[in-house]
């Protein structure tokens, strides 16, 4: 590049932007943009500036609060009009869509977004408070995509939904599917043994067991918990040496979220429950023994299911939109119906019996993300095919 390129970033958590887009972050730094990232404060923004990028914090919040928001949107504004940055990049629904009006009515004229996923307000429609959420987000998506230049899908069923529903024209998308595995982090290698049997021996599982896991950032409904849960109970009497792990914290205030009463019920011999936020997903992923993710939530592709990948470990997920994206059935996993325990346990049961299919399915999985899922290909795509910056 011959002249510096000054680049926001903006998303509504500092957790995000951290664990998923450190390796964009990173390449933009080393190829000399001068970055900036926009987010809430949190505990990630001084790991974030050690990139050698400049941190804006925001207020954010996560659910629809009309105050809330116009302070978003015109706190913004004054920010793009401050700085004009020469490309705006939103993500998530709040930034996508009051970053974009805000960053083109004070002059930045490149502004691209991202859609990750649709989430809970695209699933399907089962009250009316969901559907007046979504027609009000359709609205602001319709009007805000009149003012981005280019908008990237991590799966083709939601680009496919944007386009149908007239909230972007198609000349404006781009897919790329996910938004990659650094499979140099993501590797065996890079978790020490050590680590591992201490996580042996807090999970409590022996030698001879074999762990099938879920990790979910959010313990709502429509991640399939429920689902897992139940085939813990239908696997337990004919696989003692299955441990069922699930992890990741309660969303209190969410509309889905599944109280800690009704988790607890479910606890059994076979059955470890972490209700908490930890750190540590790598080494999760890495003691477990088959990862699965019975999701019928609106996923765009689920991060922990490439982490999966890298990490060599077959994976049971459900027919559902961008999950489906991760697994050849068959190969490195099972693709099962959705809302289905006693398939689901079926599925658990073929990897339970089978210590050398364990093997063989993750080794493809593997393979997968070495040749499909690389940060640095994703990368790549988006400062040349988002962004539009020649190399």
């Amino acid at each position: 590049m011959s002249a510096k390129i000054k680049i926001a970033l903006i998303i509504n958590e500092d957790f995000s932007m951290w664990h998923f887009r450190r390796g964009l972050l990173s390449a933009l730094v080393k190829k000399g943009f001068d970055v900036y990232v926009i987010t809430p404060t949190g505990p990630y923004v001084e790991k974030m500036e050690s990139l050698g990028l400049t941190h804006i914090a925001i207020p954010m919040e996560r659910f629809i609060g009309p105050l809330a928001d116009l302070f978003l949107f015109i706190r913004l504004f004054f920010l793009f009009r401050k700085h004009r940055f020469d490309i705006v990049h939103t993500m998530t629904v709040k930034p996508n869509v009051f970053g974009a009006i805000a960053a083109k009515l004070a002059g930045i004229k490149k502004v691209v977004g991202l859609v990750s996923g649709t989430g809970f307000v695209f699933s399907e429609t089962v009250n009316l408070r969901q559907k007046v959420l979504r027609a009000l987000v359709c609205r602001l998506y319709r009007f805000a995509n009149r003012f981005t230049t280019r908008v990237w899908f991590q799966n083709g069923e939601d680009l496919d939904i944007f386009v149908a529903l007239k909230l972007i024209s198609r000349n404006k998308t781009l897919l790329i599917k996910s938004g990659g595995i650094n499979i140099d982090e993501y590797s065996f290698e890079t978790v020490s043994e050590d680590s591992l049997h201490k996580l042996r021996e807090e999970l409590n599982v022996k030698a001879s067991s074999v762990v099938i896991m879920l990790i979910s950032a959010r313990m709502i409904v429509s991640k399939g918990i429920k689902e897992f849960l139940e085939a813990s109970k239908v696997l337990a009497d004919k696989y003692p040496q299955a441990i069922f792990v699930l992890v990741g914290p309660l969303e209190p205030h969410s509309p889905e979220a599944i109280p800690q009463d009704v988790l607890e019920s479910y606890d059994a011999p076979n059955v470890r429950l972490i209700l908490t936020f930890r750190s540590d997903v790598k080494e999760l992923v890495a003691v477990s023994d088959v990862m699965t993710l019975p999701s019928y939530y609106r996923e765009g592709v689920p991060r922990v299911l490439l982490e999966a990948l890298a990490l060599n470990k077959p994976i049971v997920t459900t027919d559902n939109v961008g999950c489906r994206e991760v697994v050849d059935d068959g190969k490195n996993g099972f693709i099962v119906p959705i809302k289905n325990h006693i398939a689901l346990a079926d599925a658990f049961s073929k990897l339970i019996s089978d210590e050398s299919l364990r093997r063989e399915y993750g080794n493809y999985s593997r393979r997968r993300a070495e040749n499909e899922f690389s940060e640095k290909e994703v990368v790549r795509r988006i400062i040349t095919e988002l962004y539009g910056v020649k190399e």
